[in-house]
């Protein structure tokens, strides 16, 4: 991979990352390589024309990137300025050599699947790590009617559902009480959150499945995906999801795989 424009996202809010910009700029005018700046989050078609992006920030603010990265098939990297960094894995303390490396094309590219949520009003929204459902009274539970490929398959009395890309099967979906799943893996995870039968575990689906969820009573629903504001989800239930078609590259270092990455953050011996 030959990188002539780099895009850059940057969350400036985050402490040193005005000094990390300035030494990602310095390390192209050396290269030879122009970098552009992108506000976040970013808009669908804001990568457009870009070899690669570097986000500086934590994974939150690589999500904001991910789906336009996906559009236009951007590879991402991420100096990591956050708290875990399962998704910006290169570090803050070598900001030059870790550019300096993806230019050189020493990284590793894992291509990651993507969900694709597609609402009740016709709109479409990607995903890299989740999709959520929550009541949006703390105190109340909802009833969620889940079809896969048009079955039943079960009506939840529940706080809410997780439905989590295997990269996504590491954030909300495993506090939730979901399976950690290796994300070369080919599959759809399902969690309920707070279910009021114990016996209604997580599920994992085939990524060929679609699935379909509806409210089945008036309680009132938040939706948010890959963490993005909250949205009113009472127009935009019933939504199908399934395996997006385009899928994300995500560059991290030739030497580190995502269970160097498991064990590092979760502190496994």
């Amino acid at each position: 991979m030959t990188i002539r424009t780099l895009a850059l996202v940057a969350n400036r809010a985050k402490p040193g990352a005005d000094r990390i910009v300035a030494e990602i700029a310095q390390v192209c005018k050396e290269a030879g390589v122009t970098l552009r700046e992108v506000a976040w989050p970013v808009r669908p078609d804001g990568l457009r024309g870009a070899d690669a992006c570097c986000v500086v920030g934590g994974d939150g603010t690589f999500l904001g990137a991910a789906e336009s990265a996906a559009l236009e098939a951007v590879p991402l990297f991420g100096i990591n300025r956050g708290k875990l960094g399962f998704l910006a894995t290169y570090p803050a303390d070598d900001v030059a050599g870790s550019v300096r490396s993806v230019l050189a094309g020493k990284a590793r590219r894992d291509e990651r699947a993507l969900l694709e949520v597609r609402f009740a009003d016709g709109s479409v929204a990607l995903a890299l790590n989740d999709l959520v459902i929550k009541t949006r009274d703390v105190f109340r539970m909802s009833r969620l009617g889940v079809q896969a490929d048009g079955s039943p398959v079960n009506t939840y009395r529940a706080d809410g559902l997780i439905v989590a890309t295997p990269t996504g099967s590491s954030a909300y979906n495993l506090a939730a009480g979901g399976l950690l799943i290796d994300p070369a893996a080919s599959v759809i995870a399902l969690t309920p959150l707070c279910a009021h039968t114990l016996s209604n575990q997580p599920l994992i689906f085939s990524a060929e499945s679609e699935l379909r969820i509806e409210s089945l009573d008036a309680v009132p629903l938040g939706l948010s995906v890959d963490g993005r504001a909250t949205l009113d989800a009472a127009k935009l239930l019933p939504l199908t999801v399934r395996t997006a078609k385009v899928r994300l590259g995500i560059l991290r270092p030739a030497d580190l795989s995502h269970f160097d990455v498991l064990r590092s953050k979760m502190h496994w011996a």
